[in-house]
């Protein structure tokens, strides 16, 4: 099998490592912005060959869209040829909405699963990629209505090969579920890591900040194109947040026993 991964930052490049660990390793060729991204994806072994030309794609069985969001759009209608030959394309986008709307352009909009291994690190590039990224983490898929995953079922195998969990939601659940379960994450880390840096002497901390603020670290550009493109479903998830910050803080203010709220805290996290 021949796959082509469009984007060898994070994402991209620990799916490329991932892969050639396979046995048999799969072919991986990758399509880059430049020729020096290209040649660093060469070297850390990510892929067989890259270019910054489409043509590198050429004949590959599955193409990974792995770019920042706001370059999606422009990825695929330039590989939209690709769904003519019979080439299955997915994404690994955090935000499914907008993609499906753009898959839609598409001739074969059939052709186009979404995706979204729910991996990551702080840090962004292919410098901090890791083949081990995906394993035992969900991978979520967001099939347009009515939409057949036959042709997707050797992928969707080869994901479950890297040790990650497959798991289908509608666009809509997706974003949804992780505006609460991702997303707000990233807002609270940032809005924590301002509080401190106004009021308190950060080198003090120990490991209780460096986890809570560890988020805030991310890169910015991209937590604005997740804020743009999940919006109503971040809002909803700060609300019920806030809401919930607000509780505790009247129930302190009371002098209230709040062992077991704190308690409840332990159960339901994990």
């Amino acid at each position: 099998m021949r796959i082509g991964i469009v984007g060898l930052g994070l994402i991209g490049g620990s799916l490329g490592l991932a892969l050639r660990t396979l046995h048999p390793p799969i072919d991986v060729v990758g399509l880059t912005r430049s020729a020096d991204a290209a040649a660093e994806a060469l070297r850390r072994g990510a892929v067989e060959a890259a270019s910054t030309e489409v043509a590198i794609l050429d004949g590959c069985d599955v193409v990974v869209v792995a770019t920042p969001i706001d370059a999606i759009a422009g990825v695929l209608d330039l590989i939209a040829p690709l769904a003519v030959s019979g080439t299955v394309i997915t994404d690994v986008a955090s935000v499914k909405r907008p993609v499906r709307q753009w898959a839609r352009r598409l001739p074969e909009p059939g052709l186009f699963l979404g995706g979204h291994p729910v991996a990551g690190k702080s840090m962004s590039g292919i410098g901090a990629s890791d083949p081990a990224i995906f394993r035992d983490e969900p991978w979520i898929f967001t099939p347009l209505e009515a939409q057949s995953l036959r042709p997707f079922e050797a992928w969707i195998e080869l994901v479950g090969a890297l040790g990650a969990r497959p798991a289908f939601r509608s666009p809509e659940e997706h974003d949804r579920q992780l505006a609460y379960l991702s997303h707000l994450a990233f807002a609270v880390s940032t809005a924590f890591a301002e509080t401190v840096a106004e009021h308190a002497d950060a080198s003090l901390g120990g490991p209780g900040y460096r986890g809570m603020a560890r988020l805030a670290v991310g890169d910015p550009s991209m937590y604005e194109s997740i804020a743009r493109e999940n919006r109503e479903p971040m809002l909803e998830a700060i609300d019920q947040f806030a809401a919930t910050l607000r509780s505790i803080r009247e129930r302190l203010d009371r002098g209230d026993h709040v062992t077991e709220l704190f308690a409840a805290g332990r159960h339901l996290a994990v």
